[in-house]
């Protein structure tokens, strides 16, 4: 009797042992096989839709660049003017606008001067 139970015993071990390395041994062909798949086939279609998804952000993003340049164009102009407005008041002090003016009227004196001496006769000591 005790033969029976042991020879039971190891004929529901041998088919248990059995049932689960059969059970391994799918699972890790399948998942070979479906590593395999996704290797070959998935992934180029994976790496044409990222592609493609790429190229639809891209163009996205350069209109939006483009619309956000277009409304902050005229405001950053605007600035730029004003900011150049205000250095040349700021350098532009009192005294040294008097010395320009002074400058250009001596300069014009000088012009106006030469101009009238070439339509005078010229001296004659002599006389």
């Amino acid at each position: 009797m005790i033969v029976k139970n042991i020879k039971a015993v190891n004929e529901v071990w041998i088919i248990l042992t059995t049932s689960i390395l059969s059970g391994l041994f799918t699972s890790i062909l399948i998942l070979g096989l479906l590593y395999y798949f996704i290797q070959k086939k998935l992934k180029k279609k994976l790496e044409i839709l990222v592609d493609e998804y790429i190229e639809t952000f891209k163009e996205k993003l350069k209109i939006s660049f483009q619309e956000a340049g277009e409304e902050l164009l005229p405001k950053f102009k605007e600035e730029v003017k004003k900011g150049f407005k205000e250095a040349i008041n700021e350098s532009l002090v009192p005294s040294t606008i008097d010395e320009v003016a002074r400058h250009i009227t001596k300069m014009s004196t000088n012009i106006i001067q030469n101009s009238l001496n070439l339509l005078k006769p010229p001296w004659d000591e002599q006389k």
